[in-house]
């Protein structure tokens, strides 16, 4: 089990670390792919944070979609935040609405998104606080597998 939660955390942090390098960079690459290379490093983040607090409590689900529905209403309130969690589970929906949106382009700070028929934007001042929302997760992530 300490295997599988270390290697959570550490694919946690590296993705993270990943999408910190690139949105710090990205003003010098104003694109779509830039944008999109954000939007899929936030996700595996998210996933492998989602991921080592299910393993903390020793949940196993059967499928990703238990995986969130375990995490949001049994396992992140006793951890972080419904705001910390709203954001990380929101990281997981934009990419995959970005995956699906059969239209997608970037203008100045915001990706715009058409998504069952409706264009969304996504500014970078929210990427950035879905990003310092899995930033404060894996924080407490890691205080608590150093007391385990």
């Amino acid at each position: 089990m300490k295997s599988n939660l270390q290697q959570a955390l550490i694919d946690s942090k590296y993705h993270l670390s990943v999408v910190r390098r690139m949105f710090e960079n990205y003003n010098e690459y104003q694109s779509k792919r830039f944008l999109v290379g954000i939007i899929n490093e936030l996700a595996k983040s998210s996933s492998n944070t989602i991921r080592a607090f299910l393993i903390i409590e020793n949940v196993k689900p059967k499928s990703s979609e238990e995986a969130v529905k375990l995490f949001k209403e049994k396992v992140a309130p006793k951890y972080i935040d419904e705001e910390i969690t709203i954001n990380i589970l929101k990281s997981l929906e934009i990419q995959k609405a970005q995956k699906t949106s059969p239209v997608q382009f970037s203008r100045n700070d915001k990706i715009i998104l058409l998504i069952n028929g409706k264009y969304r934007f996504l500014t970078i001042q929210r990427l950035k606080e879905l990003i310092d929302s899995v930033e404060i997760a894996i924080s407490k992530l890691s205080r608590i597998i150093r007391q385990i």
